[in-house]
């Protein structure tokens, strides 16, 4: 295990920035290759690309804002990212999914580069393949969303420690500070359980393989290395929560700390009380409570189709009994807790959302990745047949999913271009028989079926993009580009009531658009805090909304969904109907 060689590029790591290329080129085509033609999904990926658009716009680097005003939600590290790639690309759907899908590669390139330190390559190379296409996984490296970018942080500071602990001189030291450095912008992508959720595993850790082995393991010199740790972490965190707290104080009319009443707090109250400490433990903040055993649910779910080979990787390594597994593989034990904690941290929450549980799959990887490594060096000495029989049920499963998909589809009167939705979901479905077939015809060939089966898998992952763009929520990109082109100088935009289902009409639109109805409820703080800037934007009345029409004058566009035409008519808007995306209509007045 002390072998420094596996992580360098040089000696037994030859063939290693070679891995890592391979990995980039795969990985990167199969999770960004497709993504142009899949419409951003409201409300999330809107929201997260509207965000950024704003911070270009504005140059305002040190305050989110949505819709104009201020967002205290999280912290802006992908918000950087995404307005980088803005700055750099422009704004188009691959250019606004670019930072997501490579904070998704970068996991699976350090999934790979832990697994190969602790283990040798060929176990990097499994975990690599089978965390890149674990179902749950991929599917959040293709939507925009924070979650894979801190879950990608927190799994290589953990990764770091583990890989530290194995290692000696310049290497272990430079894992040290790469632990806090990744636990800074994990904090900085999602706040502070970019550093609870990584400290509180290892000091499980440390108790379960037992304090005086954890301890023997440590030097003298990694005091000197966490020390610097610790100043290159409060260099990469403090700087912009200390500007925020600056830029966004409390007003008089606060509280206090400890109240729950959002009306004058600042950027300190919002983010560290309401998001961290109510959202956790109070459910009327959360809006967001599920059982207690969802996680428990969804954690296996989400590592189809590798979950067939979970058993027997786990099996495989506690026979033993657990002294012998922590005298031989103390790593098993670490990747253990890091997923049950990670799993009961959450579980505990008041909050559940499904991305929150993408930091185990990682782990997960890792120890069925050592478990197919087995199998491929030496396949007679496992029991593979009922594996492999319901790998191929899934296979046919998959075939079938898009028949019946269309068919729900149709029934509910979802489908906006039948022809496409026919090609489509035909395509594959008839894909997916003909590779799920190749592959069960080398059932008996047990490492050409492993071959075969990966291959089978990119290919359907590589349909998630065409399938999700029928089965997501109409966009209202086409409606922007209607406006772009019909629209003169002193026209206006209005999004009517739902801003969440249009959250990605400004991204498009390329600036902030009026608002007819109240402000949405996740916008109410940043509203609260400049209320006269942002009063001149929203029209809650029909007295408001004519009084600002006849006085700018124009003509006026208004989205809105088709179940709303009931509401807005009370605002007696003599508007017709101009276009369709499915349920969202645009009028123009």
């Amino acid at each position: 295990m002390e072998n420094t060689a596996a992580m360098s590029p040089s000696g037994n790591g030859r063939n290693y920035f070679l891995d890592l290329i391979a990995i980039i080129l795969i990985f990167g085509f199969l999770y960004l290759g497709l993504s142009f033609m899949r419409p951003l999904a409201s409300p999330d990926e809107g929201r997260y690309s509207e965000i950024p658009r704003e911070m270009v716009a504005s140059g305002d680097w040190v305050t989110p804002h949505l819709n104009g005003m201020q967002y205290f939600y999280k912290p802006p590290m992908f918000y950087w990212m995404q307005a980088v790639s803005i700055e750099a690309f422009g704004i188009n759907r691959v250019s606004l999914r670019l930072a997501n899908a490579a904070m998704a590669v970068f996991g699976i390139c350090a999934t790979y580069a832990a697994a190969r330190a602790l283990y040798g390559r060929r176990v990097g190379i499994f975990s690599a393949a089978i965390l890149g296409t674990s179902v749950l996984y991929y599917a959040l490296g293709q939507i925009i969303t924070l979650d894979m970018t801190v879950a990608v942080f927190i799994a290589a500071a953990m990764f770091s420690f583990i890989v530290a602990l194995k290692r000696s001189g310049i290497w272990r030291g430079l894992l040290i500070l790469s632990f806090f450095a990744m636990c800074a912008l994990a904090v900085m992508s999602k706040g502070l359980i970019g550093i609870l959720i990584p400290c509180a595993v290892i000091f499980i850790y440390a108790f379960a393989v037992g304090i005086f082995n954890f301890f023997r393991q440590l030097r003298p010199s990694d005091l000197w290395w966490c020390i610097a740790g610790v100043l290159l972490f409060l260099g990469i965190a403090l700087p912009w929560h200390i500007l925020a707290m600056i830029a966004n104080p409390a007003y008089d009319t606060s509280e206090g700390m400890f109240s729950k009443n959002w009306e004058g707090q600042g950027f300190f109250w919002y983010y560290i009380i309401h998001e961290h400490f109510l959202r956790y433990i109070d459910a009327e903040t959360s809006m967001r409570e599920q059982p207690w055993f969802f996680f428990l649910i969804l954690a296996p779910v989400g590592l189809i189709p590798w979950i067939v080979a979970l058993p027997q990787s786990v099996w495989s390594e506690i026979k033993g009994g657990y002294r012998n597994l922590r005298e031989k593989n103390p790593e098993f034990i670490f990747f253990t807790v890091w997923i049950l904690f990670v799993i009961l941290f959450f579980s505990i929450s008041k909050s559940k959302l499904v991305p929150y549980i993408i930091p185990i799959y990682p782990a997960l990887a890792v120890i069925v990745g050592v478990w197919a490594s087995k199998v491929w060096q030496n396949p007679s000495a496992f029991k593979l047949k009922p594996a492999k029989w319901i790998l191929v049920g899934m296979g046919y499963i998959a075939v079938i999913a898009p028949i019946v998909i269309y068919f729900v589809l149709k029934h509910q009167d979802k489908i906006v271009d039948d022809c496409s939705a026919k090609i489509i979901l035909g395509a594959t479905s008839a894909v997916m028989f003909v590779m799920t077939t190749i592959t069960a015809a080398f059932i008996k060939n047990d490492r050409k079926f492993m071959a075969l089966a990966f291959v089978s898998i990119c290919g359907l992952l590589l349909c998630f993009n065409p399938m999700a763009s029928l089965l997501q929520r109409p966009s209202a990109e086409p409606l922007a580009y209607e406006i772009l082109k019909q629209r003169k100088d002193g026209d206006h935009v209005f999004i009517a009531f739902t801003y969440s289902t249009f959250q990605d009409l400004p991204v498009w639109m390329d600036e902030l658009v009026l608002h007819i109805g109240e402000p949405p409820e996740e916008q109410k703080f940043g509203y609260m805090r400049e209320r006269e800037k942002n009063r001149e934007r929203f029209f809650a009345t029909k007295e408001a909304l004519h009084e600002f029409l006849n006085r700018k004058g124009g003509s006026a566009f208004i989205v809105v969904r088709k179940r709303d035409l009931s509401d807005l008519e009370k605002f007696d808007i003599d508007a017709v109907e101009v276009m369709s995306n499915g349920e969202l209509l645009l009028l123009k007045k």
